[in-house]
């Protein structure tokens, strides 16, 4: 019979979905833009794209992903240069020169603003730890 853990992480990797991400120069490209998660033709909004391309690399991947980690208290970390520097933006914050600038941690009133601001173009996704 399996563990508690196995069946646990069994059910987050099921809520997770799974995606291959494109760039935005590709998205605008694109006639009817849209990335395909489980399987499904996903929208992406033009507004969005328009948007990102005023104040990010054109080869930003998206849908950007929002990973929600329970290990560090239910933060969600945005992992990328470009990522950072977008989700920077959008929340007017400034970027540590010294810190590491392809990691960013924001919360739930932050991810708030970044959802409004991006829901097509933003992914969420969810990294349990389990700990003994």
């Amino acid at each position: 019979m399996k563990d508690v853990e196995t069946i646990i992480k069994g059910i987050i990797k099921d809520m997770n979905p799974r995606f291959k991400r494109k760039t935005l120069k590709e998205l605008i490209d694109e006639e009817k833009p849209h990335v395909i998660i489980n399987g499904k033709r996903h929208r992406i909004k033009r507004r969005e794209l328009e948007f990102l391309k005023e104040i990010a690399n054109e080869n930003l991947k998206i849908p950007i992903v929002l990973e929600v980690d329970t290990s560090i208290g239910g933060a969600i970390k945005v992992s990328g240069v470009e990522e950072v520097k977008v989700i920077s933006k959008i929340l007017e914050k400034e970027i540590d020169p010294f810190s590491e600038r392809d990691i960013l941690y924001i919360y739930k009133p932050e991810l708030r603003i970044v959802r409004k601001e991006l829901p097509t173009t933003t992914q969420l996704i969810f990294k349990l730890s389990l700990r003994d």
